[in-house]
């Protein structure tokens, strides 16, 4: 619940950062006791005895005389009387709370009937978002922010990430297999480091909590209030790793009314998908929430006869997550509320696989399993002074355990893994267990006052304990650097991080705001004992995953005895300072002018570090002992070619923007054109070091630049249609960008120029590439149509398009293979083994279609909708595995899917 106060000025004050999801309240009988007052403080007491959130502007004349209101109603209905000769009306809010306004011409002094719906034409319900770390209306905040509702999610099913990007400008997703883990890139700007030494470039947040792992609850959308993207960078309020910008997931909270409801969605490949929510009052001033949701679907994958055996529904690219969430929301006095949840989240399925398309099959030696677990707790304690001030303490523990076997050959017949004279690679998760925790104090000034500040502290740590296996074994039962099975061990990798922040707003007159933050912290990141291991015989197979003693390096190893080829210790830390500037305006009451300069801050990120070289009597030598420190010092030197992490990533960004209202209200429309600068840019892949072994490498591109402009469009096109829209163009570039071809090491040339350094002949230059996940045009549309059959139903209909120019996956931004390969170090043209390729590394320009129809029997308390999604059955490519295969391997959308949703509420 959120007590909302209406201070002296007119205007409303938030005791609570998080504004709940509260659509069905203001239908709900209430019981009011609010005797003759002036206005503002009779809405005072409204919001008090509701529970319900209540905007209204400082602007509007609230000090008239308000009726007696002793009488149980709806709450809609008693607002409607309190308002009754004010000239004021107030609309709905976008499932949050209600908003006062000025009744249309010709509206004052009608009955409270018709006051209540406030209906004269089309409109847009506002939404109010706490982009700013206070709750404002979206139209009036000064940033580049996408606000999706509750009622906007369920219209749209959007269930997951791979919807949420068809609704917001500038985000695409990626997905990695063997770590279970889905990437997200804004503006161009992400992470494909997915190992627990990484961090995702895109910042989410859920609840308040901030949320590390790529894998996890945010993967499954259920009983969201809001979802809020935050587009550019946002150092200052939200700290590390919102280089590019944030996701905030607002789940629903607990209600002072009693009501449950219930979904079904059954569709093709076998597609089970159970949904329910469960609110109960205890008493006057405490309630409780159950929220819950399975998935389960057969994969889409096809498997060949001579595969491992696996059923439909077991098979790679499947569907089995389950999840739910209790929360708790108590107001213990006027001035202090707790909300609390707890959240259990597990995946079940066999993990995603990168193919050449959805019809050919795949020869499987090794099924598909993941075993993930994550345990959330969330906590928020909100104290409001008498004077309007607040004091904020969030609090948050997530646990995460996985486990997972992966593919990663998907070319050898059962059998393979054990016959050294085949080729064959697994991926295994031994174990994974990540453990974070949150704490973060607030203190802020009220909301109704013209100069407004904030102040905080921020704590955050994570520790990471993994054992990650890698089995590649080459047809002459050899693999990399000799050894055709490592393990990666790493028992205590993590990361800190402390920050103070905050941020102050001042109304100037003729309706000019300045606004100015910063934020400065310290990030320390370390592994302490990580160990990359070779093996001269396969882990799983012959050993039962035991290695037996081993060596402190290969030539120390006795015959068939595995051996450290790498020593990952390393300790680094990093100080931060961020800030930000801002100016607007507002020429007219639905016009918003803005100038933004914002900075963003990234970690730098710790990486395998280096072998030892020489021959040791084991790991009590004292040659080896002074080896090792000289190699550890070796791995925390500022030697860019032998350390063992990445410097931080920086972005500046100056954006202009604007939002208008239109149509009397019927319509919005956004837009912001920026200019972004990035020093360091980090970028990570897949490559094989000198002595032959594979290790994720990663390297700070010299500085990249990205151009754009996004538009948002909101439009009531009607009182019962809606269109809703965006559009975006991205000039993405590295400035400046030497690296390495890790799929094409000794062939780079073939479609970059060499970088002329003669003493590293691979050293490619990138500068003016491409940024990888960065089209250059992309839009949406959605538009959905409500007829009501007589008296019958309600027949609401949507239609959906995406559509996205050709999306690199790579920075080599090779686009296709010709059948010849320039060889680096001679400059002559060879014969590519693979032959000819098209589209190696990146996505074509598409189209993605969706549809769908709800029927609402207008005597019922059930629905029903028919819908599909990817329409023209689109081959959607999301990430490249295997560009160097004769057919490229990669992870794909959907296929066509058909289905049925099915809902019933209980009040």
């Amino acid at each position: 619940m959120l007590a909302a106060f209406l201070g002296a000025g007119g205007a409303l004050s938030y005791a609570a950062e998080t504004v709940p999801a509260a659509a069905p309240q203001p239908y709900a009988p209430f019981r009011f006791d609010i005797p003759p007052q002036p206005l503002s403080q009779a809405l005072l007491e409204f919001s008090h005895q509701s529970g319900l959130a209540v905007l209204a502007s400082s602007e509007l004349d609230l000090t008239g005389e308000s009726p007696p209101l002793n009488a149980e109603m709806p709450a809609r209905e008693a607002l409607a009387l309190l308002l009754e000769g004010s000239g004021l009306t107030f609309r709905q809010v976008d499932g949050q709370g209600l908003v006062i306004l000025p009744a249309p011409a010709g509206r004052a002094g009608r009955d409270r009937a018709s006051a209540k719906t406030a209906e004269d034409g089309p409109y847009l319900d506002e939404v109010v978002v706490v982009a700013s770390k206070r709750p404002t209306k979206l139209q009036e905040t000064p940033m580049a922010v996408t606000a999706l509702g509750d009622e906007l999610l369920q219209e749209r099913q959007i269930d997951g990430l791979f919807k949420l990007v068809r609704q917001v400008p500038s985000l695409e997703i990626a997905r990695n297999g063997d770590h279970t883990a889905s990437m997200l890139y804004l503006r161009g700007v992400g992470s494909d480091n997915y190992t627990e030494a990484g961090d995702p470039g895109l910042a989410t947040h859920v609840d308040g909590i901030y949320s590390s792992r790529n894998q996890g609850s945010s993967a499954m959308f259920y009983d969201l209030g809001r979802v809020e993207v935050l587009r550019g960078p946002q150092g200052t309020l939200f700290g590390r790793n919102s280089t590019a910008g944030v996701i905030n997931y607002h789940t629903a909270r607990p209600e002072q009314e009693a009501f449950s409801r219930f979904g079904a969605t059954f569709g093709n490949y076998r597609r089970r998908k159970l949904t329910g929510v469960v609110n109960l009052p205890v008493t006057d001033d405490w309630a409780l929430r159950l929220a819950g949701a399975s998935d389960e679907a057969d994969g889409y994958t096809r498997f060949a006869p001579d595969s491992a055996s696996a059923g439909a529904s077991e098979r790679y690219n499947n569907a089995d997550r389950f999840g739910y969430r209790l929360s708790s929301s108590w107001r213990a006095s006027d001035n202090l509320n707790w909300w609390s949840s707890y959240e259990r989240f597990e995946d079940r399925g066999a993990g995603s696989l990168p193919v050449a398309d959805h019809h050919t099959p795949v020869r499987i030696d090794t099924p598909g399993k993941t075993d993930l677990v994550q345990d959330t707790y969330r906590s928020r304690l909100e104290w409001t002074f008498d004077n309007g001030m607040g004091l904020t303490y969030i609090a948050g523990y997530s646990r995460m355990h996985r486990s997972q076997d992966w593919d990663g050959d998907r070319s050898g017949a059962l059998g393979s893994e054990t016959d050294p004279r085949e080729y064959h690679q697994s991926n295994r998760t031994v174990w994974a267990d990540h453990i974070s925790r949150q704490h973060e104090l607030q203190l802020k000034s009220d909301d109704d006052q013209p100069l407004r500040w904030l102040l905080a502290y921020f704590d955050f740590s994570e520790r990471n304990d993994i054992r990650f296996d890698l089995e590649h074994q080459t047809s002459d039962g050899s693999g990399w650097g000799g050894a055709p099975a490592h393990s990666f061990q790493q028992p205590d990798r993590g990361s800190r991080l402390s920050a103070f922040y905050g941020q102050l707003d001042i109304d100037l007159p003729h309706q000019w705001q300045l606004s100015a933050g910063a934020r400065t912290g310290r990030d320390r990141r370390y592994d302490r004992g990580g160990r990359n291991i070779g093996c001269p015989d396969l882990i799983r197979s012959d050993r039962g995953g035991e290695l037996g003693q081993v060596a402190v390096n290969r030539e120390s190893a006795a015959e068939g005895q595995c051996f450290v080829s790498n020593y990952n210790d390393v300790s680094q830390s990093w100080d931060s300072t961020t800030t930000m500037a801002r100016v607007s305006w507002r020429p007219r009451p639905r016009a918003l002018l803005y100038l933004l300069y914002a900075e963003g801050f990234k970690p730098g990120i710790v990486e395998d570090g280096g072998s030892l070289e020489g021959v040791y009597a084991g790991a009590d030598d004292p040659r080896f002992r002074a080896a090792l420190a000289d190699l550890i010092a070796t791995n925390n030197s500022d030697n860019p070619q032998a350390r063992a992490y990445v410097e931080p990533e920086t972005s500046t960004n100056l954006e202009l923007g604007f939002k208008l209202g239109l149509l009397d209200g019927a319509m919005t429309l956004n837009g912001a054109l920026f200019n972004t600068h990035y020093r360091d840019l980090q970028v990570s892949g897949v490559a094989v070091d000198e002595r032959g072994f594979e290790r994720v490498r990663s390297t700070s591109a010299a500085s990249a630049t990205i151009r754009g402009l996004e538009l948002e469009l909101n439009w009531a096109t009607s009182l019962n249609g809606h269109l809703g829209g965006f559009l975006s163009l991205l000039d993405a570039r590295y400035d400046r960008f030497l690296g390495v071809d890790n799929d094409f090491p000794r062939y780079g040339q073939t479609w970059n120029p060499s970088a002329g350094d003669t003493d590293i002949p691979d050293l490619m230059d990138f500068s003016g590439n491409q940024l990888k996940q960065a089209p250059k045009l992309s839009f949406g549309l959605n538009y959905s149509h409500s007829v009501t059959i007589r008296d019958l139903a309600r027949l609401t209909s949507r239609l959906g398009v995406r559509y996205s120019d050709r999306v690199y996956f790579d920075e080599a931004n090779r686009g296709q293979r010709s059948g010849k390969l320039r060889d680096n170090r001679t400059g002559l043209w060879v014969e590519d083994p693979n032959g000819p390729a098209a589209s190696i590394d990146s996505q074509p320009a598409y189209w993605l279609w969706d549809a769908g129809i709800r029927i609402e029997p207008s005597a019922g308390n059930w629905w029903v909708e028919l819908y599909g999604e990817n329409l023209t059955d689109e081959l959607v490519r999301y990430d490249v595995e295997t560009p160097e295969l004769t057919r490229p391997e990669f992870y794909l959308a959907p296929p066509r899917t058909l289905g049925v949703h099915l809902g019933v509420q209980f009040d």
